[in-house]
């Protein structure tokens, strides 16, 4: 069997596995898992094994049985963040553009990357744009920028120490002790912005947008070509853009003022 087939074959194991699960049937022994999926006890052993280290199960040793693990608690949570953050910030992604006359873009991350939740995009026949689920280096633009900038100082050196400070463009940051500064002062000024960092000719402006306990969910800017950005635009800009992510991040139930 080709590699790829099997790689497939397993997913949908693991998958199949996962979804024996339910609100209703919550516990489940090696042999009832076993049948359900129709493979070998010993197979779905070591499939069981595999998700259990990554915290995908957890076994209870005085039943003998297996159950659903943080792990996924941890994702539902974050795919219910996006969803919401993404249902709540379309309305004000259309205003921002309207009032900017730029494309406007809603990002958030995935572990050590960030990707485009949602784009609306200029009118503008020479504009800039991003694809919904184009996925973002943290290191280079605005819109990536913002979401680690304001995570824990322990929390954005592991992220560091996670990726790659690739150059993309002239200005992109390559350097660690540079990238810790940026940073800080994204988190300072409260806000991020980028001058030809991941495009030529492309700049843009992004804050950031937390939820209820004021944890960072996601970012929203503006992107345009620098062309058409003079000092006074970007300040107007800016404040368009900040004050669009507190209104976001209000709604998120953000206390603030």
């Amino acid at each position: 069997m080709p590699q790829a087939d099997s790689t497939i074959r397993t997913i949908n194991r693991v998958c199949d596995i996962l979804n024996c699960f339910s609100s209703r049937v919550t516990r489940l022994t090696l042999t009832e898992i076993s049948i359900k999926v129709g493979i070998p006890k010993s197979t779905t052993h070591r499939l069981l094994e595999a998700l259990r280290s990554q915290g995908f199960i957890n076994y209870d040793v005085n039943s003998r049985s297996f159950q659903l693990g943080y792990q996924l608690i941890r994702w539902g949570t974050d795919a219910q963040a996006g969803v919401d953050v993404r249902n709540i910030a379309w309305p004000y992604l259309q205003e921002l553009t309207d009032v900017t006359g730029e494309t406007a873009v809603l990002s958030i991350r995935n572990g050590y990357s960030g990707f485009c939740l949602e784009m609306c995009e200029s009118s503008h026949p020479m504009r800039l744009s991003m694809r919904v689920g184009q996925p973002l280096d943290l290191h280079a633009g605005s819109s990536a920028k913002i979401l680690w900038a304001f995570l824990p100082d322990n929390e954005i050196y592991e992220i560091l120490e996670n990726i790659k400070l690739v150059p993309l463009m002239d200005h992109t940051i390559t350097d660690a002790k540079q990238m810790v500064e940026e940073l800080h002062r994204i988190r300072e000024r409260g806000y991020a912005r980028s001058f030809e960092e991941t495009d030529k000719d492309a700049m843009g402006v992004s804050a950031p947008i937390y939820n209820h306990r004021m944890e960072l969910v996601a970012g929203v800017g503006v992107i345009a070509p620098i062309s058409r950005v003079t000092e006074d635009v970007e300040a107007r800009m800016v404040e368009k853009v900040v004050r669009t992510a507190n209104l976001i991040s209000k709604l998120m139930g953000a206390p603030l003022k």
